[in-house]
């Protein structure tokens, strides 16, 4: 189990440093775009179509990565004043549920791509579907973080106690 949790970390990082890329490369573009249109009267037309696509990619894999590290926006409170028990259960119905959802969205990301096959960008002519690609890809680098944090929810206390009984 650890060999696969250190799999898909090795894998989120290898995607962190793509998004830290992505977003480098779309600040860049931005202030040249910005540059080009006000400075040298002669804007870029397509620049901003990258840039919006390339947002909508860094969303969808940095979503996947926010999930595995626990940074998605939830109500904490709840989970601090219910006993440890009920806390653990909250915790694996949020992970069934969070699974659920992404297999729909994985499915819905698919057929979106297969209607929009055919179809182009306007500046850029490149298929839709590249753009729509970062829903299933990023629904299934997410399920597979859903994965890691179901299991680490069940080896934590494992390790927990067996961490408490190797002190006593």
């Amino acid at each position: 189990m650890k060999s696969a949790i250190a799999l898909v970390d090795r894998m989120n990082q290898w995607i962190f440093n793509i998004i830290a890329l992505i977003l480098g490369f779309t600040a860049l573009l931005t202030l040249y775009q910005v540059f080009a249109r006000y400075i040298l009267k002669s804007p870029l037309v397509w620049s901003e179509e990258l840039v919006r696509y390339l947002m909508i990619w860094i969303v969808f894999l940095g979503a996947a990565l926010a999930l595995r590290k626990g940074l998605l926006i939830s109500v904490e409170i709840v989970q601090q004043i219910v006993p440890k028990t009920a806390r653990k259960i909250m915790e694996i119905i949020t992970v069934i549920v969070n699974v659920i959802l992404l297999i729909i969205l994985t499915k819905y990301g698919f057929g979106i791509m297969e209607n929009l096959a055919n179809q182009t960008t306007g500046a850029m002519d490149i298929p839709v579907a590249w753009t729509y690609a970062a829903i299933p890809v990023g629904s299934i680098i997410a399920l597979l973080n859903s994965v890691v944090v179901f299991i680490e929810i069940f080896t934590k206390k494992e390790e927990e106690n067996h961490g408490g009984d190797l002190i006593l």
